[in-house]
């Protein structure tokens, strides 16, 4: 420190959002039966409005729920901030329970080749 000056902190320059296999990775493995959530996070500066979707409907990233067959397929998820929008495709495969046993775990997957 210098006397008789002031720090100023120093804060992140004005960033696009972001989205990386890290933060949102592509493919995500599920199991039927089980509690998961769809992982995906942005980063940006100002902080990206961050909005999933499954077929069109609202899929909230990070809410804890049941799965079921039916979460199988493709998601989008969509990071907005004043400097920019990116997407990302995400493909969630469920294990399902019918697959277990003698018979091994079976992955299904909807809308396979979309994307």
């Amino acid at each position: 420190l210098v006397p008789g000056r002031t720090e100023v902190p120093l804060l992140p320059p004005p960033d696009q959002p972001q989205m990386d296999d890290g933060s949102c990775p592509p493919s995500q493995n599920w199991t039927e039966g089980q509690d998961e959530t769809l992982r995906c996070g942005a980063r940006g500066n100002p902080l990206p409005l961050l909005e999933c979707t499954k077929d069109g409907e609202p899929f909230p990233a990070g809410v804890l729920r049941p799965v079921t067959r039916a979460h199988a397929g493709t998601y989008l998820c969509q990071a907005t901030n004043p400097l920019g929008t990116t997407v990302r495709s995400i493909t969630v495969w469920v294990q399902c329970e019918w697959g277990r046993g003698s018979w091994g775990g079976s992955w299904v997957s909807q809308g396979e080749g979309a994307g």
